[in-house]
């Protein structure tokens, strides 16, 4: 069982598993977007965790890069007519090159200084998006081609699993970064830059690379939620796409590997439960996250990589004990 938890391997064969069984027991295409949107956001919650949760850098500008990626995808087949399979690496491109641009003077900056700056660069970007109407549409936004497989549209289902897969090897990369150097690189950062610098640790191109991968990762979400919504517009880069990502970081915990799966499936899924609540689903969604906060600051993966790593390590035998078993065994003879 310890193995399932750091084998990314037998996780990816888990989680695509998963995916293929779910719609299966889903009723409506409403239901089969939900689903899709869990991926969505999965994907887009692990290069927030890589980080904010692992290297220790605040940034409110997630969305951005998801919105840069979706647009990107959308605009380069409606205005240049490129492929869907040419425009989604070339989105991505664009969107590591933006923000290794942003990057280099922004992550100069440290803790709310931070914060402030990318969110400011958010701000800017949906601006642009509102504003500049004959290049992104303005509010009304652009449709989305449907992608086509020979001569026929990506179906809703197809478009379902393409996701589990996508998010699968997303979290297996996730999960290779957290565990080799870069990983140990990026927590030194986190817990104290001036210690990691002293160790050989370089802190900028560290903080560089990170913000780069995880805008990566903001693209691939994006691009998916272009899909699953069939029209990109300026909601994509709005402040409740961060607020979410942070809701899912309190819920799923900060900093650990099932963080943002299991935070994604409770965030997107549990609005739909509280529904039936009417006028009290606010509260109790307010309250839910208020407990999160205090009881369990390591949100649910937390808890459960906390308890499986108890129950299947074993306890150090002490140095004294070992003598007096040796004595024992002497007597005995």
């Amino acid at each position: 069982m310890d193995k399932l938890f750091k084998n990314g391997t037998v996780t990816l064969l888990a989680i695509i598993l998963a995916g293929l069984i779910v719609p299966m027991l889903l009723t409506s295409g409403f239901q089969l977007r939900l689903a899709s949107i869990v991926w969505v956001y999965a994907i887009l919650a692990m290069g927030f965790n890589l980080l904010y949760g692992f290297t220790g850098q605040i940034s409110m500008g997630q969305q951005t890069f998801f919105a840069i990626g979706a647009y990107g995808f959308a605009m380069l087949q409606t205005k240049l007519g490129w492929s869907p399979f040419l425009a989604i690496p070339a989105s991505i491109v664009l969107v590591a090159l933006v923000a290794a641009v942003v990057g280099l003077p922004i992550l100069r900056l440290r803790t709310h200084y931070l914060a402030m700056a990318t969110l400011a660069f958010s701000m800017m970007v949906v601006g642009l998006a509102n504003r500049w109407v004959d290049f992104t549409g303005g509010t009304s936004g652009i449709q989305v081609p449907a992608m086509m497989v020979g001569d026929n549209p990506l179906s809703r289902p197809q478009l379902y699993y393409a996701l589990v897969i996508v998010a699968g090897i997303a979290f297996l990369i996730h999960n290779f970064i957290i565990s080799g150097h870069l990983g140990r690189s990026m927590q030194a950062v986190r817990d104290d830059e001036t210690a990691a610098a002293s160790l050989g640790v370089n802190v900028t191109a560290t903080k560089l690379r990170v913000f780069v991968l995880a805008a990566i990762f903001a693209s691939v979400a994006g691009i998916g939620y272009a899909l699953v919504n069939r029209q990109v517009n300026p909601s994509f880069g709005d402040f409740h796409v961060i607020v979410t990502l942070l809701t899912i970081s309190v819920v799923g915990g900060l900093g650990t590997r099932f963080g943002p799966l299991i935070g994604a499936t409770i965030v997107v899924l549990a609005p739909q439960v509280l529904a039936q609540l009417g006028q009290l689903e606010t509260l109790i969604y307010g309250l839910c996250l208020i407990v999160f906060l205090i009881f369990v600051p390591h949100g649910i993966a937390g808890v459960i990589e906390k308890a499986v790593g108890r129950r299947f390590t074993k306890k150090p035998v002490q140095p004294d004990r070992i003598v007096e078993n040796r004595v024992a065994e002497g007597a005995s003879r």
